[in-house]
């Protein structure tokens, strides 16, 4: 169980190209420091990604939470396959997906990670259970999802109060409790390069549908555009783990939500060294907004956040060939015109 943060990427000391991050303090968001509040702003617009430090007593005790429920995971991954996809409903919210349902990270490949998903309030539903295991440990479980979503409203407070919304216009109000929404706790496990083909290759490029993604991972594999590269540069920035942090990015819903002002950002996830004989595991609360929130999307229309997630999922398990047809892979960061013509590059 990977509970020591990866020393490089690498098998070897070659050099690596590091993501340069802010570090916002949750400590100081939670006391609503104006100075703070200004900084996660500026990481929100600029960067898109931004590590939170969730080890003060604030926290609540949330990453060892994280680290309970990644021993749990870790070993129902474990089960053997005709077990867990009794799990696998079908569901972009709750239950299991196997590997190669969606793209990979690289051309004709497949992805390469299997995931348990959980509800937001998932773990009480009688439909659609999740496996015993999980239930075994379901206050573990309930307070790492709720004190997940407490520090991603507090983000977006933060965010409301930082670019001066009032009323029903603040960032919150499309993520209250009182209404339903797509909001899920996901649990990614890549396999070893032993237990898998060698046709399933990492995470495909895309951005989050998610308002903001709130991620645990303490390997690496996670990817971001280097700063300063054009799309069809290809190059790619790791993002390395941290003890105690969470990286947080904004996902295309808040993108939407602001006007196009925060910056959803391209990122992917590609093996590394560590994989020829460990699995990664990553573990993501994607705070999605109440059904029927309205926003205006990459291709100019008016639709409504649900319309949004079933698309984006349809075309996540797309062909790379399919992907390039519209921009909603990648959120509108990328234009179809130049993915095809980058890939039309790299073919000949």
């Amino acid at each position: 169980m990977p509970h020591q943060i990866s020393p490089s990427p690498y098998a070897d000391d070659r050099e690596c190209s590091v993501a340069e991050l802010q570090t916002i303090s949750f400590a100081k968001l939670a006391s609503c420091d104006p100075e703070e509040q200004h900084r996660l702003m500026i990481a929100a617009e600029q960067d898109g990604f931004f590590y939170l430090n969730i080890s003060d007593l604030e926290s609540k005790g949330l990453w060892s939470d994280y680290q309970g429920v990644l021993d749990v995971m870790a070993s129902w991954f474990e089960t053997p396959m005709e077990e867990k996809v009794k799990f696998a409903y079908g569901s972009d919210v709750q239950g299991y997906k196997p590997l190669g349902l969606q793209t990979g990270a690289t051309e004709k490949s497949k992805d390469g990670f299997e995931t348990l998903r959980v509800a937001q309030q998932g773990l009480d539903w009688t439909v659609k259970p999740l496996p015993g295991q999980v239930l075994a440990s379901k206050e573990l479980f309930n307070d790492f999802i709720n004190k997940s979503r407490m520090h991603v409203l507090s983000i977006l407070s933060s965010l409301s109060d930082a670019t001066g919304l009032e009323g029903e216009e603040r960032y919150e109000r499309s993520h209250r409790d009182d209404g339903p929404s797509n909001s899920s706790m996901t649990f990614h496990r890549y396999p070893s390069r032993k237990v898998r083909d060698s046709d399933n290759v990492g995470h495909n490029k895309h951005t989050d549908i998610s308002s903001i993604a709130f991620l645990f991972a303490q390997q690496w594999g996670l990817q971001v555009p280097a700063r300063g590269a054009q799309p069809e540069d290809d190059a790619w920035d790791w993002v390395q783990p941290k003890a105690g942090h969470a990286i947080c990015n904004v996902g295309d819903s808040l993108r939407f939500l602001s006007g196009m002002r925060f910056r959803s950002v391209l990122h992917r996830v590609m093996p590394v060294a560590e994989m020829e004989h460990s699995h990664r595991y990553s573990i993501a609360y994607f705070c999605r907004p109440v059904h029927g929130t309205m926003f205006r999307d990459s291709e100019g229309r008016m639709i409504s956040c649900d319309t949004w997630f079933s698309h984006k999922f349809d075309i996540y398990r797309a062909t790379h060939e399919e992907q390039r047809k519209n921009t909603i892979l990648t959120g509108g960061i990328e234009s179809a015109e130049s993915r095809s013509r980058i890939h039309s590059s790299v073919v000949v």
